[in-house]
């Protein structure tokens, strides 16, 4: 399995020409980092770092959830339309089928995984908090 199959969810979500480019250019290498890392960041400042009382509650969690992944979601959008700006632009490639609709759709799955990670980072991690021990669950 490569970071391109799990990006087009195993050839459900292959968007054309976007996801071409994206791993001709290498882009997609980029985006998995940081939807990896910042719920990783967040998950380890909410529970090891803060560990706060008035963060103890499911719906701050939640929340907090929620904006990280949307963050890592429009983060990884506009990286994947640096890249292929520049890609298409040093390539000279002239009628590039890529709309904002690819990146949208991009945007929705790097969404979605970046939940799912922020998730499993607060199952592993809220044993390692005092307060929060029982956040979400």
């Amino acid at each position: 399995m490569n970071i391109k199959e799990l990006f087009e969810l195993f050839g459900a979500a292959h968007l054309g020409d976007f996801s071409d480019f994206m791993d001709i250019s290498r882009a997609y290498s980029t985006t998995f980092y940081v939807m990896l890392l910042l719920p990783l960041l967040v998950t380890v400042v909410y529970y090891i770092l803060l560990d706060h009382i008035l963060l103890a509650r499911t719906r701050k969690w939640l929340i907090i959830g929620v904006v990280t992944s949307a963050v890592a979601a429009l983060a990884d959008m506009a990286i994947a339309h640096l890249k292929l700006s520049d890609y298409v632009f040093t390539s000279n490639i002239m009628n590039a089928n890529i709309d904002s609709g690819d990146y949208l759709s991009f945007g929705f799955i790097v969404f979605a995984y970046s939940a799912l990670l922020y998730f499993i980072f607060s199952m592993i991690l809220k044993s390692f908090s005092s307060r929060s021990r029982h956040i979400p669950f």
